[in-house]
């Protein structure tokens, strides 16, 4: 019940805050859609290339009036939902041609963009919608180095260890030695890269179902399959505590600076492997995993 009267409060202090900004700037407005347009997914698709129109994105009085662009994004987020990708990148694209008239413009929609599709503060997370915020910004000869910094980070980890791609080869060691061990030398048909967390709840409950998985483990025992179960803050005391709870089939390990080379902010994070390391499972589930596996091994029967 507290829960639903703070929510309440943010929300109504929310739009008190877009009310009294809204009385500074013009408010957005849809564009018109043509009445020949009949269809919902024609209609949304004119909706979507049309979007900005008629908002002056341009206006830098926008800039002491940011949760009017706000809510303009939000609802741009909900019709992305509804239309191809093609528009939407189209649509994304005209958008950021205006913003980057001016830096501090272009800077204020790459932050709400972050916010919503990046750092997950919204239902929709898009790394694809993003990046061509990130590379707007670094870009741009109207910000400086200094502001483009989280961005060129950000554009690393996004250009990273993405689906299709050849993982990045990385070391990790094994519990108590000094030894350093690599991916590249892993050689079974198929790894499974299992970034997790002991101290993250969601990373306890993936791994007690990735461990009961009767089709995990008799992959494993017919040698097609590893699991790298990997823990990316270095080897802390902490993590040591708790390798016994691991399943002794699994090859259980830590590495130094895991967020350079894997998008740490949903956690755990699973990544399938073939046998030249190539993703073919991104931020995967279990089940997805299993019937990868499953097809794969019918096909060679």
């Amino acid at each position: 019940m507290v829960k639903r009267v703070l929510i309440v409060c943010a929300f109504v202090g929310f739009c008190a805050l877009l009310k009294a900004q809204d009385a500074s700037v013009a408010p957005y407005q849809l564009p018109d859609i043509p009445d020949s347009l009949t269809t919902p997914d024609v209609r949304s698709e004119y909706l979507i290339t049309h979007y900005w129109d008629n908002f002056e994105v341009e206006n830098r009085a926008y800039l002491d009036a940011p949760l009017v662009v706000e809510q303009a994004f939000v609802d741009f987020m909900s019709i992305m939902r509804l239309t191809s990708r093609d528009c939407t990148m189209n649509s994304i694209d005209r958008l950021l041609e205006r913003a980057s008239s001016d830096g501090d413009i272009l800077l204020m929609y790459a932050d709400i963009a972050d916010k919503y599709l990046y750092s997950g503060q919204g239902p929709f997370v898009s790394e694809e919608a993003y990046l061509p915020f990130v590379n707007a910004v670094i870009e741009s000869k109207k910000v400086d180095k200094l502001r483009k910094l989280r961005y060129e980070y950000q554009y690393d980890v996004l250009t990273k260890n993405q689906l299709g791609m050849k993982m990045t080869d990385f070391e990790y060691k094994l519990p108590g030695e000094k030894k350093m061990y690599r991916l590249k030398k892993l050689k079974s048909p198929f790894i499974l890269v299992y970034i997790n967390d002991p101290d993250c709840d969601d990373c306890s409950l993936t791994t007690l179902r990735l461990s009961v998985s009767q089709a995990l483990l008799k992959e494993i025992r017919e040698g097609r399959l590893t699991i790298l179960s990997v823990y990316p803050d270095g080897e802390t005391e902490e993590w040591l505590a708790g390798v016994g709870e691991y399943p002794k089939e699994w090859i259980v390990a830590s590495m130094e600076n895991g967020d350079r080379y894997f998008d740490l902010r949903i956690m755990p994070a699973m990544y399938l492997l073939d046998k030249d390391k190539k993703i073919i499972l991104r931020n995967t589930s279990l089940e997805e995993v299993e019937q990868t596996l499953s097809k794969e091994e019918n096909s060679t029967k």
